[in-house]
């Protein structure tokens, strides 16, 4: 139990670390000092800066996004329902924790130096492509879903980059706008 707290806390401080400064602010001996755990624990736990960005993409992914999105896709919803609660749901994920979003935004960008950390991501968003298209395949033609899907992920990604740099919210009336336009 105890290892397990101190790699929670470790996590923590590692989103906190590259909200603020970014991955290449990101240290190993930073984040012991924010978690007030020893270097030798990160050590122990990650190995390094490296092998902490990986367990930090499946910490973000596991613990924060995936259980909140997952059961908005239910089958029997109609697209543009999906749609919306879909962007509402990390709307209100990002407006909560900015820091857990800003990080995985720089968790992408950092997939680009980093195989496994791109592979994990990569892997969690076509896994999440096919729950979606499936789901959206019970009111249209999974050609149709397909398309809706990749728009619609794709479309949500690039909001949450944008609301990383400037900040700006969307209102519900801009949600439903993009909901009815994406599906």
């Amino acid at each position: 139990m105890r290892g397990q707290e101190t790699r929670e806390r470790i996590m923590e401080a590692a989103i906190q670390v590259i909200a603020e400064e970014t991955i290449e602010g990101l240290s190993t001996r930073k984040v012991s000092g924010i978690a007030e755990v020893n270097l030798a624990a990160i050590h122990y736990h990650h190995r390094s800066k490296e092998g902490m960005l990986i367990d930090l993409s499946r910490h973000i992914l596991n613990n924060y996004v995936l259980p909140r999105i997952e059961p908005l896709i239910d089958q029997g919803k109609q697209p543009v329902e999906i749609t919306r609660d879909l962007y509402a749901e990390l709307l209100k994920l990002y407006s909560e924790r900015p820091d857990i979003m800003v990080s995985l935004v720089y968790l992408w960008l950092h997939g680009m130096k980093n195989k496994r950390v791109r592979e994990i991501l990569i892997n969690a968003r076509a896994d999440f492509y096919d729950r979606l298209e499936r789901a959206l395949g019970s009111s249209m033609s999974m050609r149709r879903a397909s398309k809706v899907s990749h728009r619609l992920l794709s479309y949500i990604a690039g909001k949450i980059m944008e609301m990383a740099v400037d900040g700006e919210m969307p209102d519900e009336k801009e949600v439903d706008e993009i909901a009815k336009l994406l599906s």
